[in-house]
């Protein structure tokens, strides 16, 4: 069954204005700490207050020189104007210092978020393009400092609007023309910045898919994993090509905002002029020719209409910005909201250890998404209790299909699995994952010690002793044994050069000794032998078998040796299940299963 965004989630991360934008942020703080406002509230009223002190007085300052009056006079003025813009850009800076850790706490927590929902976010939606890019640009809007700023930029915009109700008065007092000029090349400068941040964002959407797959080659380019492929099959030249087409594209588009971006800044310029010699027109006519104004008078106003032309421009940045950065932030908000129909079911999972685990296939099929052919089509066994089970077949079978089905990492479009007589879907998705331990083909371990890998959280209550006895039931033994610091021993060198790098051999070993500790009533192996040689291959089928008494045991291989150890042979074949039996049985059909082992008999024989 594909799994889809349910509709709901994205009407409600996609606002369309400014106000929604904010509506949104606002709830997203009171989910997290809603003393974050009263910060916002005191950091808004403080910084409003910056320049009035200056505006207010100069006025005074100015006219007392002017007009030859009592110096001591004007010294207190001076001292009060300077005291009091002190005071207030100390009281803002201890305000804004403490609203900054808290709103990087809170961007912290947002990183959190984000980091918890992918892992827990359905299988199926980890493999789908769009869910790769929601997760792309929702990691861009806390990481990219875009959620930070997105809050700052809220903070700018109330602030402004105080400063901008205070300041209307003062210009407006003096003569309506200037308000008039000023609100006019405001609105010009908005209208340019606005077409421009819309553009800026057209070109963004079109430097995503490219920017992932430039990160991805670069990436890539350092894994060691690849290294062996591109030097030996002289790749270099191959994939520098593809990646610098690439990136001529990319910085093709990014040549076209820096275009876009002078273009508004010379307009900007020529406003900025303007304005000012109109300004400088105006007032001199007022004071020249009307002699309604005074020296003082003519450095407060225009102080008030530098001031008015900030707040005007923090208004017009702030709601760009929020609209901009918005944008960013209701993608994250789409990712947090991303929800599967994968059912996690709420029935508590019971396996009675006398009784165990009975797995049936009831008529399943199923497709991957995007696809049409049947990866499985109507599936139908009966697996008992404490069975070991070996699942057979030609690569594209359907075998893994089948296991990642049980392990619902998918479900089914078409028939039942069922757990003791109840469907899969409706136990509870957590304690189903715990009665399931499983080595997939891919396994993966950790750049975590060898310790955390076989035992994560269960580290600490497991003696040492218990994980070597299994791990010599395994021939693992040997390999911790080895290791520099044992089972202290860190795997990897992604962010420790100390790191130790396994075989493939040695790491499936690992792996499968972790699925040991687990303890689970069903154990899944996938290809569980395929980086091991022969010996090697015996002793883990033979400490397997006994280390897996009392639960289900579940093989899949292409290598015909499991299946001598299993009570049950499903053979798979074009999405289908062809044949079931033992082996005995099977070698007596004259059927696939034969075939298989002929060849493989054959090939080792030669």
């Amino acid at each position: 069954m594909y799994v889809k965004v349910k509709e709901k989630a994205m009407d409600k991360s996609e606002p369309k204005s400014f106000w929604s934008n904010i509506i949104l942020l606002f709830r997203f703080i009171a989910g997290i700490d809603k003393k974050i406002f009263i910060w916002l509230g005191i950091s808004v009223c403080i910084s409003a207050l910056i320049p009035f002190p200056y505006i207010l007085l100069s006025r005074k300052v100015i006219d007392s020189f002017a007009n030859g009056a009592d110096y001591s006079a004007t010294v207190k003025i001076i001292v009060i104007m300077a005291v009091s813009g002190w005071l207030i850009k100390t009281m803002n800076q201890f305000i804004n210092t403490e609203l900054d850790k808290k709103v990087k706490r809170l961007e912290y927590e947002a990183i959190q978020r984000l980091f918890y929902k992918m892992s827990v976010l359905d299988y199926v939606l980890l493999d789908d393009a769009d869910t790769k890019d929601k997760f792309g640009k929702a990691t861009k809007c806390v990481m990219a400092l875009n959620f930070y700023e997105l809050i700052l930029s809220v903070r700018t915009f109330f602030s402004s609007i105080l400063i901008l109700l205070g300041v209307l008065g003062i210009i407006a007092s003096v003569d309506v023309w200037l308000l008039i000029i000023v609100s006019f090349v405001i609105v010009v400068n908005a209208y340019a910045n606005s077409r421009l941040k819309k553009y800026r964002y057209k070109i963004d959407n079109e430097l995503w898919p490219i920017d992932r797959q430039m990160e991805w080659y670069m990436q890539f380019s350092a894994n060691i994993e690849y290294a062996k492929e591109i030097r030996v099959n002289q790749l270099q030249k191959f994939i520098f090509d593809k990646y610098r087409k690439l990136s001529d594209t990319y910085y093709k588009l990014l040549d076209q905002i820096t275009n876009s971006e002078g273009a508004v800044k010379h307009i900007g310029l020529f406003l900025s002029m303007l304005q000012e010699n109109m300004a400088y027109l105006v007032l001199g006519y007022k004071i020249l020719v009307e002699k309604t104004l005074t020296v003082g008078d003519f450095t407060m106003t225009f102080s008030a209409i530098a001031s008015f032309k900030d707040a005007c421009s923090g208004i017009i940045d702030g709601v760009i910005e929020v609209l901009n950065r918005g944008r960013y932030f209701s993608k994250y908000l789409e990712f947090m909201d991303l929800e599967g129909n994968s059912s996690k079911g709420d029935v508590p999972v019971t396996i009675n250890p006398v009784q165990g685990a009975e797995i049936e296939f009831s008529h399943v099929s199923f497709r991957y998404p995007n696809q049409k052919e049947y990866a499985l089509k109507d599936i139908n066994v009966k697996l008992s209790p404490f069975t070991r089970v070996a699942v057979i077949g030609d690569n594209g079978a359907g075998k893994t299909t089948f296991i990642k089905l049980l392990c619902r990492l998918y479900e089914p479009d078409e028939g039942i699995i069922s757990l003791n007589g109840k469907d899969i879907r409706t136990y509870d998705y957590k304690e189903y994952q715990k009665i399931l331990a499983v080595v997939f083909q891919d396994y993966k371990l950790f750049s975590f010690s060898v310790r955390e890998n076989i035992l994560f959280s269960n580290e600490g209550k497991i003696k040492d002793e218990e994980i070597y006895g299994k791990a010599k039931l395994l021939g693992a033994d040997s390999i911790i044994s080895k290791l520099p610091e044992g089972l202290d021993t860190l795997l990897f060198k992604d962010y420790d050069v100390s790191g130790v790098n396994l075989s493939g051999g040695e790491g499936q070993k690992i792996a499968i000794l972790r699925a040991l500790f687990k303890q689970s009533e069903i154990m899944i192996l996938d290809e569980p032998t395929a980086a091991l040689d022969p010996d090697a291959e015996k002793k883990i089928y033979e400490g397997f078998e006994m280390l897996t008494r009392g639960k289900t045991a579940i093989y899949i291989s292409h290598r015909l040796a499991s299946a001598r150890y299993c009570d049950v042979i499903l053979v798979f074949k074009d999405g289908r299940l062809c044949e079931q039996g033992s082996h005995e049985e099977l070698i007596g059909m004259d059927g696939e299963y034969k075939r298989l082992y002929r060849i493989q008999a054959d090939y080792y024989a030669d």
